[in-house]
This record gives C-alpha cells, structure tokens and sequence, in this order.
C-alpha cells in the first residue's frame, strides 16, 4: 500500500474496513482494536500518577508506570506496525490467490499455489503476533482495574476487554487460515495448533477476568441499591408524615448512614457512631449535591432588600450553599438545616436565615424553618448519644445544683455556681461548654457534636438532663 493507514482520518479508515475489500482486513481490525486498548490503558495509568491523586496509589505507582513505560515504548508501537504488516501481508497473499486462478498453465498454478499458502503462512504469524501482544496488554489491563484510578475503572474494563476480544479475533483468523493447508503441511499445522492451544487457554482465563470485573462494577452497585431505596423510602416517609414524627425518622436516617459507611466515605471511613454525622458527606456522597462554601449569601426580604442568610439548598439544581461567614460549628448546623430542607419539604429553594446570636434573624420563623431547626437538632445531637455523652461527663439522672455538685466544680460553693448560672440557660450554657468536672478532664460536650455552645444548651434542656 502507497499510504500508512494510520495516516488516514477516522472515518476513512473506518470506510475502509467496511469496504469489503480484504485491505484493511480482519489482522488489522485486531490490531487496531488492541492498539484502542492500548491507548485507554494508557490514559488510565497517566490519570493515576497525576499528582493530585498519586498519594492514593502508592503502593502500586511504580509498576502501574512501568507498564506504561511498556506499552508505550514496545507493545503500542508494535502493534502499529502489525496493524499496517498484515494488510500489506494478506494483499500479497490475495494477489497470488488471484494470480493462480487466471492461470492456465498448471505448473505455473501450481507454483503460484505454492507462493500463495508460503504467503498465508507469513500472514498466519501476524495474528498470532498480534494476539500474543494483546494477551499480555489484557493482564496489564487487568491489573490497573484493580490498582488503578478507580473512577476510570470503565476505560480499563474497555480496555481489558477489547484486548481479550482482539485475541478472540486472531484465533478465529488462525483456524480459518489453517483450512487452506493439506496433509503435506502436517507438521507446520500441528505446530501451530500447538501455539494456539496454549494462546486459547489463555484467552479463556482472560474472558473470565473481563466478565469478573464486570461483575465488580455490579456488585458495587447492588450494593448501593439499599442504601438508595432506603433513603428515598425515608423522603418519601418524611413529607408524607408533615413533620410530625422527625426524630424518629431521622434515627433511621443515621441508622441507614452507619450501616452503608464504607459506601459513602472512601477513605477516612468513621470508626464510631459520631463521626457520621457529617452533613456535607451526605450531601455529596449520598444525595449527589454539589456542597457550596462562599462569603455572602443573600435573598430578597419583604421589604425587596437583599438579607444576608447562612444557607440556600436549590433542590432543583442540587446545590447547597453555605456562608462560611460564621464559626465552623455554626455552618455544621446550617447544612444539618439545608438536610433538613431536603428530607422534609419540596419547595425549590429555601433557606436558613442568620444564626442565634447574629443579627437579622427573622422574629417568627416559618413552619418549614422550625421542622428544618428540629431535623438539624436530631441529626447533629442525638437523643441517646447526647445522653450518654452527658452521663460520662456528669452524672446520671437530672442535674441538679446542690453542694455535691457544686464542689465537683473545681470545689465551688452552691452559691458561687447559683451566682454564676443565674437560669437554666445559664447552667445549661455551663455544661454545654465545660471541659471539667469531678476532677476529670474531656472534650466539652458542644465540640463532641460539633455544634455551638447554646446549641447544645437547648438541645440539654429539651431533653430535660438538668433542673434549676
């Protein structure tokens, strides 16, 4: 042929296999299809070692690069060149075979016949090349499916199995070609029949791997199919319910977090109860929202004046935003609300007015910011977790300030701890933020569940864990 056919553009070689001729053939298309897979492989090692993502594959980096180094130095460039071989090859083959038949002569025919089945035996080893080629880039395919950059697991199964389907194809060009041979070429058969033999159990293996890891990916998601029906079961349930039963659905909900963990965090996957209550995980890992932290966000208030709120959800466009204009712990329970917005209520866009403690928060809240506020309350602060937290710290029971309490606070007198907490709020506010108490020292019970202070006041009084 006067021209390369990877010169040609896509669709030309495309009309070209789909010609009917013999050249490009079918050595070409295995070729071509292993050299597809060759690439894909390829981006899959090269998105692996980027540098944002490397640290996460450490452990199989250098022989992932390796293999790169292979494929593109040796077995890519190999099969390039056996992809334009074998339809310069088979043309020669074909041209005698035309030869021969025009022939009258029947000695030139035969010497033609010869030259024919000399050239098919050249364009025999091709496919056979091209299969052993394949073989080992299906094994490499497979490994980086395993070790590879997981989210580009489909590129490496494409791969994977474009390279088995190659060997396929050059078995099939094999036996096929073979056909034409008689009993005076036994011996060179029988060789042939022996490499294939061992090419095909190898194949076999290779299809089993490919299907295997068709069947990861399915698994993976089966396995996400409890989680989904569950959570949209419990949407359904809570809208449904109109707010009237929150807590306990909401109990559900984190039961449901805690069972499917490993399915929503990656990496860093939570070791105790605690650590799933995590808002912005729920958001991006289990609700497919994109998770939004900025400056300033505002709405129109009643007077058609821009008020700057601590949160939006746009349920239509699945994102949440929130101000990261306040304390870390006052953004936890902002995207707790913006949860509770989603779970609870259908209205496209909502929003979580300024914090306690900030100024401009609406005097009388709506019905959907009073269920959100609840949904936030159950989620970051859960009834037994907080009552257990509360009972390692203090005591069992109610709370109450008498002299024997009073002295676990660093030996104060019943009247200096009255003095001090001059309410409920004020004694709730003092064991929401203390970090000590009989002489034992922890973690104050507002950084426990990530909330503020007078959140977590509240949440002690609504639970009725202290009297004044």
């Amino acid at each position: 042929m006067d021209t390369h056919l990877l010169d040609s553009s896509v669709n030309d070689l495309m009309d070209k296999f789909g010609a009917g001729n013999h050249k490009p053939g079918s050595g070409s298309a295995a070729a071509f299809q292993g050299m597809v897979s060759a690439k894909l492989i390829l981006t899959v090692i090269s998105l692996t070692a980027e540098e944002k993502r490397r640290h996460l594959y450490s452990g199989y980096i250098n022989e992932l690069l390796e293999y790169h180094d292979d494929i593109k130095k040796r077995i890519y460039p190999e099969l390039s060149k056996l992809f334009q071989s074998d339809s310069i090859q088979f043309d020669k083959t074909i041209t005698l075979r035309i030869k021969r038949n025009k022939e009258t002569d029947e000695i030139v025919r035969n010497q033609l016949r010869r030259e024919a089945l000399e050239e098919l035996k050249i364009s025999i080893s091709i496919p056979l090349e091209i299969a052993i080629l394949c073989q080992e880039l299906a094994e490499i395919a497979a490994f980086v499916f395993d070790y590879g950059f997981r989210s580009a697991r489909g590129d490496s199964q494409v791969g994977l199995s474009g390279a088995v389907s190659s060997i396929a194809g050059c078995i099939s060009i094999i036996r096929l070609n073979l056909l034409s041979f008689n009993s005076d070429e036994y011996n060179y058969c029988k060789n042939i029949l022996a490499d294939l033999e061992i090419l095909n159990t190898k194949y076999q293996s290779l299809n089993k791997i490919a299907n295997s890891k068709i069947e990861v990916l399915r698994e993976e998601f089966d396995n996400k199919i409890p989680l989904f029906k569950g959570i949209n079961d419990l949407m359904k349930s809570l809208r449904k319910d109109n707010g009237t039963n929150i807590e306990a659905y909401v109990r559900k909900l984190q039961n449901l977090i805690w069972d499917n963990k490993h399915l929503i965090w990656k990496k860093d996957v939570p070791l105790i109860n605690l650590e799933i209550l995590q808002p912005e995980y729920i958001f991006k890992n289990i609700m497919g929202y994109d998770y939004i932290s900025s400056s300033t966000y505002g709405v129109k208030n009643d007077d058609n004046q821009i008020s700057e709120v601590a949160g939006i959800i746009d349920q239509k466009n699945k994102i949440v935003a929130i101000s990261n204009n306040f304390p870390i712990v006052v953004q936890n329970f902002t995207a707790a609300h913006e949860l509770g917005h989603l779970f609870l209520h259908d209205q496209p866009i909502l929003h979580r007015d300024l914090p306690i403690n900030f100024a401009g928060q609406r005097k009388f809240k709506d019905k959907v910011e009073i269920e959100a506020d609840k949904f936030a309350t159950y989620f970051l602060m859960p009834t037994k977790w907080v009552i257990k937290e509360f009972e390692n710290r203090f005591s069992k029971g109610t709370f109450k300030i008498n002299e024997d309490s009073a002295f676990k606070f660093n030996g104060r007198r019943v009247q200096d701890l009255q003095q001090e907490c001059k309410n409920i709020r004020g004694l709730s506010r003092k064991l929401s933020s203390s970090e000590s108490y009989d002489s034992k020292r922890f973690t104050k019970l507002s950084d426990v569940f990530k909330v503020s202070d007078e959140a977590m006041a509240i949440r002690l009084e609504e639970l009725n864990l202290l009297e004044y």
